[in-house]
């Protein structure tokens, strides 16, 4: 079932989290232009406030959850049985796994360039190897260096182990046993945040409830029982997302944070499989972009912060710092896109056409 909107949302999602990781090494920051005004042109001082929402597009990776709990249970939705083990973890691993392990080894090489040319710290080996066996989270809680945004892979792989635990509650005892199911991972997820446990709290435990709900959605959404779509749905999406944002800026801490946007993004699936299916059916430019943006989403998630890392290694090496202006980290926004394009066709396209034809076979 080919969905237009859930490609669009996956291209909205994957540039989100890309502009906001873009400021990192591509840019001298919001305050550092404000705390220095003499310092920066009125044109750079005016551009550092559009800085200010995209200050917390990071929280997009919400987002990701949500649709891949849709897609992942779309194929299964309606029909009451279960998967089959084998195929399914074919296809999951061969998805994830062999385009995740080359950007390890691309980030690695990278950080050894940056490392030879005196301008990076030597590659943990220690950090390569958990994040070879997707540890990370659990071990240390440390991301390599060259992709601090690698830490929600290893949470995906592990939704998809809990995923066929959650069908088989859902198919055996029904949907309040399964929303029980989904509500006591949750709540597991708040007393190991409370008690300080960081290894545990980044875990699935914290985003379960987010990505099962792209679930549910599926399911109503093949069954047909797509609740209607009315204002007050439209109002909460965006009175929920324009707070969760505000409460970024006010430092709040992002784990509460992360449910309002997880919240909104629900919403806006819903919204997008109701009355806005027809507003991505349109024949748009600018749909038809997001969409390929979103095709190629996995690979601009992977690869977009170390190429931010050596771009900014480039520029601090040539003209002696940081950008001062907020149109260099938004271009290389733009050339991750072609970037993630070529990845997606020698690495990616060939793990997904692997991983079928085995499945197949299995």
């Amino acid at each position: 079932m080919k969905l237009p909107s859930v490609d669009v949302l996956r291209g909205i999602a994957a540039l989100g989290v890309a502009w906001y990781h873009s400021r990192v090494d591509l840019w001298v920051g919001f305050k550092e232009i404000q705390n220095n005004p003499g310092s920066y042109s009125l044109i750079d001082r005016m551009l550092s406030w559009f800085s200010l929402p995209i200050s917390q597009m990071g929280s997009m990776v919400m987002l990701f959850f949500v649709l891949s709990g849709f897609c992942i249970h779309l194929p299964m939705a309606g029909r009451a049985r279960m998967i089959d083990w084998r195929a399914y973890a074919v296809r999951r691993f061969f998805r994830i796994y062999p385009a995740y392990f080359a950007t390890l080894l691309l980030c690695l090489a990278g950080a050894g360039i940056l490392f030879w040319q005196g301008v990076g710290q030597s590659p943990a080996l220690s950090e390569y190897a958990t994040s070879t066996f997707m540890l990370q989270n659990w071990v240390s809680g440390r991301q390599v260096g060259m992709n601090p945004s690698l830490w929600s892979i290893p949470v995906e792989m592990e939704l998809y182990l809990v995923y066929p635990l959650l069908l088989w509650i859902h198919i055996r005892f029904g949907f309040r046993c399964a929303l029980a199911f989904t509500l006591v991972c949750t709540v597991f997820g708040w007393v190991f945040f409370l008690f300080g446990w960081e290894n545990l709290w980044g875990s699935f435990f914290r985003y379960a409830i987010i990505w099962n709900a792209g679930a549910w959605l599926a399911e109503r959404y093949v069954s047909g029982n797509l609740p209607r779509w009315t204002i007050w749905h439209a109002i909460a999406m965006f009175g929920v997302f324009g707070l969760s944002m505000l409460a970024g800026l006010a430092g709040i801490d992002s784990y509460h944070i992360s449910y309002g946007w997880g919240f909104s993004s629900f919403l806006l699936l819903w919204w997008s499989l109701g009355p806005g299916e027809t507003f991505f059916k349109r024949p748009s430019v600018w749909l038809q972009w997001l969409g390929f943006c979103g095709m190629v989403s996995y690979s601009i998630y992977l690869l977009h912060f170390p190429i931010f890392r050596l771009l900014g290694a480039i520029w601090t090496g040539v003209f002696g710092g940081k950008p001062e202006s907020f149109l260099v980290p938004t271009l290389g926004v733009v050339l991750v896109i072609p970037i993630a394009w070529l990845f997606y066709r020698s690495v990616e396209e060939p793990a997904l056409k692997i991983g079928g034809r085995l499945a197949g076979r299995v």
